[in-house]
C-alpha cells in the first residue's frame, strides 16, 4: 500500500508542476549533459539543472551557476531520482541541504519499488533557504524520517511544498507566498503561517484556505478531527495516517477526487465518518474515496444514508457502512 501511495504521491506531483508549469522543466532534449564537481548537469534553454549528485555528500551546497567549456550557466533547478541510489550513498550521508539563491525547484522522487523503507532511509535533517532564495517548488517524495528542521526566510518565495513523513519534524512555520503544501505524516507538527499569507491560513493544525471554507490538509498526532465549521470542501488528498474519526459539519458541501483516498488517508485503518448535515450528503466527486477501506459512516437519518448511498456511486470504495447510531443501515457498500 506505501508503494502505491508513493506512486499516486508522485503522480500527483507531477501533475501539479504540468499545471503550475515549472519553466525549465521542459519535455525537450537536453542541449548539453556534463559531470561538474559533485553533481551531474542537464542544460536546457541556458539554464542548469542538477540531475545526479555525488555519493556520501553530507552537506549538500547548491551553487548558483556551474561553468563548462567556458559558459557560466545559472542553477535553477535540482530533479533527481533516488532509484538506483542506497545507504551506501547519496541517501545514506546526506545531512543537511543549502539551497543557492538561484535555484527555484528542488525535487527528490522515489521510483525503485525495489528500494522500500526498510533497506532505504533518507537521512537528511537540515534544509535551509536563505534571505533572497527564488526556491518556488520544494518537494521530497520519499521518506525523510530524520528531517528535523526547515529554515526559511522572512522574503522566501516558496509558493509549493510537499514532504512525506517526517517524524522529527516538530515545528515549521510556512511564508506568506505560499500557496499549495501537502505533509503525508508529521505526527509531532505544530504548524504555522505568517499572518500576512493571502492564500492559506491554519487553525488548530489544518489548512484551509484563506476564507475558511477548503481543507487542504490535516497534520500532527490528532486520531479525532472535527472539521472547522467554516469548510464547506474537502480538498488534496489527506495524508494524515492517524485519523480514525473525522467528523464533517454542517457545511461541508463537496468531497473532491482523491481527498480521502485509501493511498493515504484510509490505507489500513478503521475510520468513522460523521456527517454532521441533517438534510443531504456532500457531492461526491468520483474516486474521492479510491481503494479505501473499512469506513463507517454515521449520518442523522435515514434520508441522508439513502442520499449518501447513492452518491458513493463511482466513489471508489469497498465495503463501506452507513449507520444511524449504532444500527446499521447499509453494508458491503461498494463504490
Amino acid at each position: 500500500m506505501k508503494k502505491l501511495k508513493r506512486l499516486f504521491s508522485l503522480l500527483t506531483t507531477l501533475t501539479i508542476m504540468a499545471t503550475i508549469c515549472v519553466p525549465t522543466l521542459n519535455v525537450s532534449a537536453s542541449e548539453l549533459y556534463f559531470r561538474e564537481g559533485d553533481f551531474c548537469y542537464d542544460i536546457l534553454n541556458g539554464k542548469a539543472i542538477i540531475k545526479e549528485i555525488t555519493p556520501q555528500i553530507k552537506e549538500l551546497n547548491i551553487p548558483e551557476t556551474v561553468t563548462h567549456n567556458g559558459i557560466t550557466y545559472p542553477v535553477t533547478d535540482l530533479s533527481v531520482d533516488i532509484e538506483g541510489y542506497s545507504n551506501d550513498d547519496f541517501g545514506g550521508f546526506i545531512e543537511t541541504i543549502n539551497v543557492s539563491k538561484n535555484i527555484k525547484t528542488i525535487m527528490f522522487t522515489y521510483a525503485d519499488e525495489y528500494l522500500s523503507t526498510d533497506h532505504y532511509y533518507f537521512t537528511l535533517k537540515t534544509i535551509n533557504i536563505p534571505s533572497g532564495s527564488k526556491l518556488n517548488f520544494l518537494s521530497f517524495n520519499l521518506d525523510c524520517q530524520n528531517l528535523e528542521n526547515i529554515n526559511i526566510a522572512p522574503d522566501s518565495k516558496l509558493k509549493h511544498l510537499y514532504l512525506e513523513n517526517c517524524p522529527k519534524l516538530r515545528k515549521l512555520t510556512l511564508p506568506k507566498t505560499l500557496k499549495y503544501c501537502s505533509f503525508g505524516d508529521v505526527p509531532n507538527l505544530r504548524l504555522t503561517i505568517t499572518k500576512d499569507n493571502k492564500y492559506l491560513k491554519v487553525k488548530n493544525n489544518q489548512i484551509l484556505s484563506k476564507d475558511g471554507k477548503k481543507l487542504y490538509d490535516v497534520v500532527g498526532w490528532n486520531s479525532d478531527v472535527k472539521v472547522s465549521k467554516t469548510v464547506k470542501v474537502i480538498c488534496s488528498d489527506f495524508g494524515n495516517g492517524c485519523i480514525t474519526k473525522l467528523t464533517l459539519g454542517k457545511k461541508v458541501s463537496k468531497l473532491e477526487r482523491y481527498s480521502l483516498a485509501g493511498y493515504s488517508f484510509a490505507s489500513k485503518r478503521k475510520i468513522k465518518i460523521i456527517l454532521k448535515n441533517k438534510k443531504k450528503a456532500p457531492k461526491i466527486e468520483d474516486r474521492t474515496f479510491d481503494n479505501a477501506k473499512n469506513i463507517k459512516f454515521y449520518v442523522q437519518n435515514k434520508k441522508v444514508a439513502k442520499d449518501l448511498k447513492k452518491k458513493l456511486k463511482g466513489s471508489g470504495i469497498k465495503k463501506a457502512k452507513i449507520l444511524i447510531g449504532k444500527k446499521v443501515i447499509y453494508k458491503n457498500i461498494n463504490g
